[in-house]
């Protein structure tokens, strides 16, 4: 099946770029009793993004994730802070998979994120630069989940949905993706990931 597959697409944060996210997430689950799965999912998601894009500060986030989680008023915004500055932003485990795979395929990066951020991050990061492309929600004018960024992604890179992987941490984004046709992974761990990729690279 995967013979004529010709484009990769990444999420960034949580698969190529992020914080030690385990950490924060195990603390979040412990204290809110909350399954790991389902508080990453809430913890990791578009509160998260919003915080990634400057567009809210730490305690809008804390609040945004007190309202989403099951007994999120146990959460302590100080010690959460204290956690979060001690898990810095670095490259995840699927990168070291990059090389390989642009040998094979046109590699591209969606993510709900702005111009200005990936441009910032490309200076610290020089692996985003080795990209086909880069494909902002601020550039497509939609979000993921929103089939239109995938449509708006499709159309950039020159290719179909039957033609392309999509490599996601959040479910939505992975079901609206293969709704569309696309082959999927729901990225929860670098082993699963490993094992799925390897039938590509």
């Amino acid at each position: 099946m995967q013979n004529h597959i010709n484009t990769v697409f990444f999420d960034l944060f949580g698969v190529l770029l992020g914080i030690d996210q385990s950490v924060v997430v195990q603390y979040l689950s412990k204290l809110t009793n909350t399954p790991y799965l389902k508080t990453r999912e809430i913890t990791m998601g578009e509160p998260y993004m919003r915080l990634e894009r400057g567009e809210t500060k730490f305690q809008e986030y804390v609040e945004d994730i007190r309202a989403l989680l099951p007994n999120g008023d146990r959460i302590d915004a100080d010690r959460l802070r204290d956690i979060w500055m001690n898990s810095r932003v670095g490259e995840m485990p699927a990168v070291s998979l990059l090389d390989k795979l642009q040998k094979k395929y046109a590699v591209w990066v969606i993510s709900n994120t702005t111009e200005a951020h990936i441009k910032s991050l490309k200076s610290q990061f020089v692996f985003l630069n080795s990209f086909n492309g880069i494909i902002t929600s601020e550039r497509a004018g939609t979000h993921k989940p929103n089939p239109n960024i995938f449509n708006f992604a499709l159309q950039e890179a020159n290719t179909n949905a039957v033609s392309a992987v999509f490599i996601d941490d959040s479910y939505s984004n992975v079901a609206a993706a293969e709704n569309m046709g696309f082959m999927v992974h729901h990225y929860v761990n670098f082993e699963t990931f490993q094992h799925f990729i390897r039938a590509y690279a």
